[in-house]
Formats: C-alpha cells, sequence, structure tokens
C-alpha cells in the first residue's frame, strides 16, 4: 500500500494541463489588452491624418466660398471612415479657428461668411510670421472594449485630439 502512494504522488501526467489552466487567463488578459490598445493607437492615428488632411485644406481655403464643409469633408475623408460619410457633417468633434479666434459657422452651415472673412483678414494681414488656420479633431474612443472596464481602463486614453495648424495662404 506504501508503494501505490508513492507511485501517485510522483505521477506527473496532469501536471502540464495544471499549469495550463493557470496561466490561460493571464495570456488571454495579455493579448486582449494588447489588441484593446493597439485599436486605440489605430485610432489615434486616424485622428492625427485626419487633422492634417483638414489642417491642410482649411489653411488654403480663403478663396473657397465652401470652405468649412470642405474642410469638413476633407477630414472626414482622412479619418478611414471615423468621420463617417456625411456631406458637411461628421461624427468627429471639430474646431475650426483662425489666428486663435474661432471659425463661427456651425457643421451643416451653408452660410459659410464668417470663416472665409476670417482666413481672408488673416491673409491680407501679412503678418510675419504668417498667420495659423487651426483645425482641432477629437475623436471618442468607441465603447466596444474586449476586456471589462475593472480588468483593463484605457479611458484615460480617450478622446483621441489632435490640433494642427497651418499657415494661412
Amino acid at each position: 500500500m506504501r508503494l501505490r502512494v508513492l507511485d501517485v504522488a510522483s505521477d506527473q501526467t496532469g501536471s502540464a494541463l495544471v499549469e495550463f489552466t493557470i496561466l490561460l487567463p493571464v495570456l488571454l488578459f495579455l493579448t486582449l489588452g494588447l489588441a484593446q490598445f493597439g485599436n486605440i493607437y489605430y485610432n489615434y492615428i486616424l485622428v492625427t491624418n485626419a487633422t492634417a488632411a483638414g489642417a491642410r485644406q482649411f489653411s488654403i481655403g480663403r478663396l473657397d466660398s465652401n470652405d468649412y464643409c470642405d474642410t469638413v469633408n476633407a477630414i472626414n475623408n482622412g479619418s478611414g471612415g471615423l468621420g463617417g460619410s456625411g456631406t458637411c457633417t461628421s461624427n468627429l468633434t471639430i474646431t475650426l479657428a483662425v489666428n486663435g479666434t474661432a471659425c463661427a459657422t456651425g457643421a451643416g452651415s451653408a452660410n459659410n461668411a464668417p470663416c472665409q472673412t476670417a482666413l481672408t483678414n488673416a491673409y491680407l494681414a501679412a503678418a510675419s510670421p504668417p498667420q495659423a488656420a487651426s483645425v482641432t479633431v477629437s475623436y471618442q474612443c468607441s465603447a466596444n472594449s474586449l476586456l471589462p472596464a475593472y480588468l483593463l481602463n484605457l479611458a484615460s486614453l480617450c478622446p483621441a485630439t489632435r490640433t494642427m495648424q497651418g499657415a494661412v495662404q
């Protein structure tokens, strides 16, 4: 009888399964956490690219009678689908400013005079250095988290916000 107890104690046939069950939650947590962080970082890169496209469009739009809508559409096109597909509307929070003063045109507005006037005045001022046209784009990260918030809360990384400026041309 004593020999049989020693045989059972030295038998290690199920040890790999026990080790795997202990490590599986840790491996899943790491994998899903990296995937979630990668998704947030990808959205941040898309917002950065959209902001750059919008800043370029806005800084050259002083002669464009539809500069606000063209800027919003450039941001939507550069956002990789984050901004939606509406004309002159966006799922992103967009703020346009000329020389630090916010452009007063609201989203979807057909009357573009305030933005165009501000851009024209900034261009005609002939300041050195040139006055800046500023675009700020903000994206609230999606609620589709791969991990529950009590396990991994990446809310401090959201919203993804970028501001870029270009000289009024």
